[in-house]
Formats: C-alpha cells, sequence, structure tokens
C-alpha cells in the first residue's frame, strides 16, 4: 500500500536565538515531525504551509524535508494540492476552523490537534463540514493511544474489576507555571480563546476519562479563578507584560453519575508546587477491584516517563501492569512524541476508537461546555 501523503500546517522554523525546549508555535516540529517519520513506510511529508511561503520553505530546509516537499503561504493552496492525501493543522486553536476548512471541502482527510475548535460553535461547523465531505478525521487527544490508557480500559472491558462502581482523579497543575507564560501563548488566559488550562489541560484528561468510562449523566462543578494577573517573558527572558489580565479557572472540582450508574469526581488544583510529585491521581474502582493510575509531574497527554498503572484484584498482591512492553514507540522517540506516533499508526489501520473523530471530541467540547454551565459559566 502507498503511503499516506501528508502536508502540515503549522511545521513552524525555529530561529537561531530561540531554545528547542519551548513548544509553544512549535508543537508540529516537537512531536508530528518526529511521529511521522518513524513510519516513512505508511507516511510521507509532501507538503508544508506556514503563513507565507518563506517560512515553509526555511522549515523544509531547516527540518531536512526532501527538496520536493512543496511550500505553501496558505492553507487554500495546501488544500487544492492533488498530491496531498492527509492535511495535519498544528497551530493556535483559534484558527482551527480557518485553516482546516478549505482541506475539508476539498475532501482531503483532515488531523487537527486539541482543542478541535475556539468553543462548541466552531467545533459542531467543523463537524458539519467534515460529514458533508465524507473524510476521515483525527484530533490530537493523544492520550486515548497512551500504551497506559489502552491498557487501563482493557482491563475495565475484560470485567477484571468487575463493574465500575466510583471513580476519582486528583491533578495538579502546577507543570503549568503559576504567575508567569511564554510571549505568544497570551490566549491561554483568555476563556473567550478555547485554548485555556480548562481547554487543553484539563480537556486532555477528561477525554481519556470519559473514553475509558463513559460520559456524564449527571454533572456538578465549581471553576474559580486563583491568580488574576500572569506575567509574560518573550524566548529571552525579557519581560514584555508585567500584568496581563487573566480570566480562566485554575480551581476546578466536576463530580457526578456516570452512563454506568457510577458515582465520579474531578479535583484540579492549582498551586507553586506539588508535595508529592504527581500530577495526576486515578482511581477506578469496581466491585472486585481496583485500578490506581500515576503521572509525575508533567502532562496528561504526553505519556510522562514513570507514569504506572496499578491493579489490585479481591484479595490478591497488587500488581504492577507492564503496558509498554513491545511497544514499538517507546524506545525511539521521547515523550511527547510517541503518543502522537501512536495515533498516527492507528488512524493508518482505520482504528477509530483509539483516534477521536471530530464526531468523538465533539462529544468532550460538549461535555466540557456543560460544565462551564453547571458551574454559572458562560459557553463559548
Amino acid at each position: 500500500m502507498a503511503p499516506i501523503r501528508v502536508g502540515i500546517i503549522g511545521l513552524r522554523p525555529r530561529p537561531s536565538d530561540e531554545p528547542h525546549v519551548n513548544t509553544i508555535g512549535y508543537w508540529a516540529a516537537v512531536t508530528h515531525l518526529p511521529a511521522l517519520r518513524t513510519m516513512p513506510e505508511t507516511y510521507e511529508i509532501v507538503a508544508i504551509c506556514n503563513s507565507n511561503v518563506e517560512s515553509a520553505t526555511t522549515a523544509i530546509k531547516q527540518y531536512g524535508l526532501p527538496e520536493s516537499t512543496k511550500a505553501y503561504g496558505n492553507p487554500e493552496d495546501i488544500a487544492n494540492d492533488p498530491s496531498v492525501d492527509l492535511v495535519v493543522v498544528s497551530v493556535n486553536v483559534g484558527k482551527h476552523l480557518t485553516l482546516a476548512k478549505p482541506a475539508l471541502e476539498r475532501k482531503k482527510h483532515v488531523f487537527v490537534e486539541w482543542p478541535l475548535g475556539a468553543g462548541l460553535a466552531e467545533t459542531e461547523e467543523l463537524c458539519r463540514l467534515a460529514d458533508a465531505a465524507g473524510v476521515r478525521t483525527a484530533v490530537g487527544v493523544q492520550a486515548r493511544a497512551d500504551p497506559m490508557v489502552v491498557k487501563a480500559k482493557e482491563i475495565i472491558k475484560s470485567g477484571q474489576i468487575g463493574k465500575v462502581v466510583n471513580s476519582s482523579a486528583w491533578i495538579s497543575s502546577a507543570v503549568l507555571t503559576y504567575d508567569t507564560w511564554q510571549e505568544r501563548g497570551e490566549y491561554f488566559f483568555d476563556q473567550k480563546s478555547g485554548g485555556t488550562v480548562f481547554f487543553i489541560f484539563f480537556g486532555h484528561f477528561l477525554d481519556s476519562f470519559t473514553h475509558v468510562l463513559g460520559d456524564f449523566t449527571e454533572v456538578q462543578a465549581i471553576l474559580k479563578t486563583t491568580v488574576t494577573k500572569v506575567s509574560i517573558y518573550n524566548t529571552k527572558g525579557e519581560l514584555v507584560d508585567p500584568a496581563l489580565p487573566k480570566n480562566t479557572p485554575d480551581q476546578m472540582l466536576v463530580q457526578g453519575v456516570l452512563e454506568n450508574d457510577a458515582v465520579a469526581s474531578i479535583s484540579v488544583r492549582k498551586s507553586k508546587a506539588e508535595v508529592d510529585g504527581v500530577s495526576f491521581r486515578w482511581i477506578i474502582s469496581g466491585t472486585e477491584g481496583e485500578i490506581e493510575i500515576l503521572v509525575p509531574f508533567g502532562s496528561w497527554q504526553f505519556g510522562a516517563p514513570g507514569r504506572t498503572l496499578r491493579l489490585k484484584i479481591g484479595d490478591s498482591e497488587v500488581e504492577n501492569v507492564d503496558f509498554l512492553s513491545g511497544d514499538e514507540f517507546n524506545e525511539v522517540l521521547p515523550d511527547p512524541a510517541a503518543n502522537v506516533a501512536h495515533q498516527y499508526r492507528a488512524f493508518a489501520k482505520g482504528d477509530t476508537e483509539t483516534v477521536a473523530t471530530f464526531a468523538s471530541a465533539l462529544k468532550t467540547h460538549q461535555l466540557l461546555d456543560r460544565i462551564l454551565r453547571a458551574a454559572g459559566w458562560e459557553s463559548i
């Protein structure tokens, strides 16, 4: 079978004075590019589209892509290229609809990063366009493809822990700096941008939570803002805004009842430091046993080294479940690229269980909207 020919929107070249650890604006370079390069028999990068042709040409040279790779400066051109099968949109969520729409209208397969749209209305519009085009879609909630999440869902489906009756998660967002941030990421503190800690950091985990356990049929929520101003620094460490207003929630409590009648709760706290060094602790309790998932300091979707899954059935000893044995990407790709590679592998196989489609990602957006309204916040 011929490789899937990929066009990437948002493979931004790096200026020589910017550190390579910064991922704001460089997500495609940090994750999509290395992930795709591990599967040359399955995927071929044939085009890059940035804000202008010069930027795309620079990226092609900087990242060592073949000279035959085409450079484009607007989404219409990459959408019109007959050699592109799959368009990947990896930019600020505020541009997702504008950049993905031409590809969908030309009936290209499309992979859009999470969040899918900047709010529920844009997400619904993207789903409508995809349905009308009849194309395959993917959304970058890559934790669904994390071997740890896949294993947890497999254990529950097998009935090993019996009927799930309770699930609770405790989350710390200390991996995200408390009252400082990087330039070009100011949208993260504007609730109407659709790209905040609520939609991104919490949204990634919520997608996995409901993917494994099912949706909430009843939901209650409290969302509060602790930090109201943030200092913005550029990549050289220079202060560019000492007090950017922040109107996004950073303390979150969500609880309710799931589709299988289990009770569930998720607590997200904002602190400057984690006393236990754990960013995510998730317990899934069934009538026959429990699953515990721990993720050390990091973001849920990144597949952080040191994450663990423990299982206890009845009176048996606690088992540390090996979910990475034989994994094809764990040894060759660093986090967070490995989970993105798992997504691409599953997408090539037509696996719509492991890879979120526009339609399944819409359900997570709808739940986020329900949580906002339950907490008395405005929908976007």
